[in-house]
């Protein structure tokens, strides 16, 4: 997978996560249930693929949260409290460089492990598959939150 991939799945993930997080904790749970339902249907995963997938997907979806969050989380506050990023010295601004590829690194890491992972369990076709209908559920996701949106507003200008 080439870094602009990369890049594009972690801020779908953002974008997603971000949703969900400002919902109720009853719809993250539907969402999420929705969420199994459609890879393991897209993936056609057979009952033994799934038992030993989804604790695998669970732990990975976990840990990129924890790091895309955490670290960028903690540059960005440290930048923050310095007056942004125009206030930075050249030499904040190269230690911020490094910490921010430190975290892509771990990040990266963090997916080719996972990657592994499945293959012990799943063929990398499904592997590969796995990327495009995580962004086709997010995109499906994204349209829905879109048109209720849409339909709420519509709805108050009446």
């Amino acid at each position: 997978m080439n870094k602009k991939t990369h890049i594009l799945i972690l801020f779908l993930a953002l974008i997603i996560s971000t949703s969900l997080f400002s919902q109720k904790r009853g719809d993250r749970k539907k969402i999420k249930a929705l969420k199994v339902s459609y890879i393991t249907e897209k993936l056609n995963l057979t009952a033994k693929e799934a038992a030993d997938f989804w604790p695998i997907y669970n732990r990975f979806e976990k840990e990129r949260y924890n790091l895309y969050h955490g670290k960028r989380s903690a540059l960005k506050k440290r930048i923050s409290v310095i007056g942004g990023l125009d206030k930075l010295t050249e030499k904040q601004a190269k230690v911020f460089a490094k910490e921010m590829l430190a975290a892509e690194k771990a990040e990266y890491e963090a997916h080719v492990k996972f990657q592994y992972d499945l293959s012990k369990i799943i063929s990398y076709k499904k592997i590969v598959k796995l990327d495009a209908v995580e962004r086709d559920f997010n995109r499906r996701l994204f349209r829905r939150y879109k048109n209720q949106k849409v339909r709420k507003l519509k709805k108050e200008n009446r």
